[in-house]
């Protein structure tokens, strides 16, 4: 992969204090923060991402052809433009680069070089001589996400230090130093204790009053982590408080709110999962999970499920999800028939696309019954078609 504006390779993406875009660049070992231009106005109203075939925008954008690879997905805090990482070949050469991304389709490629920036290398890098499945180098998985909060931004990876699984915590502004810790989890599903296998997505978030990393692992341990634990050098076990299922990997750890009619408000943890349904997680549960004990017997069969109670929620397709505004997750998913990149948003609470079904309320004799369970599924039907761009389609 050819360097662009100095990556090597862009991956996971995070928003922080004033305007400042995390990028981590894995193969690189290394953190990149860019001081973004002074933001736009925030949007006059909340509405939905309707883009369903996203490779031809960002191919013109960048001069790109062929195949593009998209590493994350970020959401600006301010104009609620999506920020995404891409590799693609431009000059005949695999290059990386960042893209925004606007509602109506206006795709622009950020000029890294001409940006404010700061770096941070991490010590002890994955090693370049190993492979996994024969072509997959290790420096890939240096990085594997990262989150910022309270001053701080996390990094989750491998190294090669003895405990291969590492969480990093990084000082921004970056500073000469950072801690490093080795993290150790009981995986339920294979009935060991596990070190090298490094957390795959992540998010932190308060639980009870600690600061506490949220980890999934492949395969599906659920895992919190406090951060006061992760001190340089410290080797740290994680609690296991849930077994997703087995055979998947997550790629995404969010969380966010969600308000009722009556203005409740209610607080979540979403994983998003490669191979399997995501799951749904009330924050007060999470909480509780965390302050209990923890799982340290196995599952009794393979993919059996345990610990703390998740809702499933039917995410298929899903590559990167991110939250968008108080009504909206907005997600790059895969349209399962046709290949399609899309960048689309979910509206929290339903966290589905209507017009991805073709069901008994779509024929044009449906007739809707006259009763208050009718007309509230009426009523949601018509506000998720004009979220999703299909306003001829409501009914009366």
């Amino acid at each position: 992969i050819a360097a662009a504006d100095g990556l090597k390779s862009a991956g996971i993406l995070e928003f922080g204090p004033n305007n400042t875009l995390f990028v981590a660049d894995s193969l690189a070992g290394t953190i990149h923060a860019f001081a973004l231009p002074e933001a736009g106005a925030a949007p006059e109203q909340e509405a939905a991402f309707n883009l369903q075939d996203l490779d031809p925008l960002v191919r013109d954008a960048l001069g790109a052809s062929g195949r593009l690879l998209y590493g994350d997905l970020s959401v600006h805090p301010r104009t609620r433009d999506a920020y995404v990482s891409v590799t693609g070949a431009i000059d005949g050469v695999e290059t990386s680069a960042i893209v925004s991304i606007s509602r109506n389709g206006d795709v622009q490629q950020l000029d890294l070089e001409a940006l404010e920036s700061s770096s941070f290398t991490l010590n002890e890098q994955a090693d370049a001589n190993v492979t996994f499945w024969r072509d997959i180098p290790a420096p890939t998985l240096t990085v594997t996400d990262l989150d910022y909060a309270n001053g701080e931004v996390f990094v989750s990876g491998v190294s090669t230090g003895e405990f291969a699984s590492t969480l990093r915590r990084v000082p921004f502004p970056f500073a000469s130093t950072a801690t490093s810790s080795s993290i150790e989890i009981y995986h339920a599903a294979h009935n060991q204790n596990e070190t090298r296998a490094p957390i795959r997505a992540m998010a932190v978030v308060d639980l009870g009053g600690v600061p506490t990393a949220v980890a999934a692992y492949t395969c599906t341990p659920l895992v919190t982590i406090p951060i006061d634990e992760l001190e340089d050098g410290a080797h740290v076990k994680g609690k296991t408080i849930a077994e997703l299922g087995y055979g998947t990997t997550p790629l995404d750890v969010v969380s966010f709110s969600v308000s009722d009619r009556q203005g409740k408000t209610s607080d979540f943890v979403l994983v998003v999962n490669r191979e399997m349904d995501a799951d749904l997680i009330t924050l007060k549960d999470l909480a509780e999970a965390a302050a209990g004990p923890g799982l340290s017997e196995p599952v009794p069969y393979l993919g059996a499920t345990s610990g703390v109670q998740t809702v499933p929620l039917p995410l298929s397709g899903v590559l990167h999800i991110a939250d968008q505004d108080s009504q909206f997750l907005l997600a790059l998913r895969r349209d399962l028939d046709t290949g399609a990149m899309e960048l689309v948003s979910f509206r929290k609470g339903s966290f589905f696309r209507l017009s991805d079904f073709i069901s008994e309320y779509n024929f044009p004799d449906y007739a809707y019954k006259d009763d208050p369970m009718s007309t509230g599924v009426r009523m949601f039907q018509n506000m998720l078609k004009s979220d999703e761009g299909y306003p001829e389609q409501l009914r009366q």
